[in-house]
């Protein structure tokens, strides 16, 4: 008799979904943060990437796994020793500072958050159609 193991249900690719939704929330935040400082005087916009250090996490199946004996040792570039993404936080580069001291550009916002938007959706989107091949399998293709 097999038993199904849950990884060979919901493996890697799934794991990576799942970290990209809660990556892209995130960025979602922050800009939704300097839209709402637009206006705040000495405001820094803040930038959040997270695409790197997730296409580092991911590797190859062919990396091997660095066991580690401390949880400030390093376990693979931009994560931690416990397996959580690490991504960067910071202070946008900019060239035009109000005379207030701002530095948000609410265009450059919006349209971070519309395209943020746009690959949440279909990501949602993918693991839908995910669940759904599974549905269709359990009811025997019906």
């Amino acid at each position: 008799m097999s038993t199904v193991i849950g990884n060979q249900i919901f493996g890697k690719p799934d794991s990576v979904l799942e970290e990209s939704l809660n990556q892209r929330l995130k960025r979602q935040d922050v800009n939704v943060a300097n839209i709402t400082n637009s206006l705040t005087p000495g405001y820094r916009s803040l930038g959040f990437d997270f695409e790197k250090q997730l296409q580092a996490a991911i590797g190859s199946d062919k990396d091997l796994i660095m066991k580690v004996s401390n949880p400030k040792h390093i376990k693979a570039p931009g994560m931690g020793a416990d397996g959580v993404l690490k991504p960067d936080l910071y202070v946008k580069p900019t060239e035009s500072i109000g005379n207030d001291g701002n530095t948000v550009d609410v265009d450059q916002e919006m349209t971070e958050m519309a395209g943020n938007q746009v690959i949440y959706r279909a990501t949602i989107e993918t693991l839908n159609r995910k669940l759904g091949m599974l549905r269709y399998a359990i009811n025997g293709g019906r």
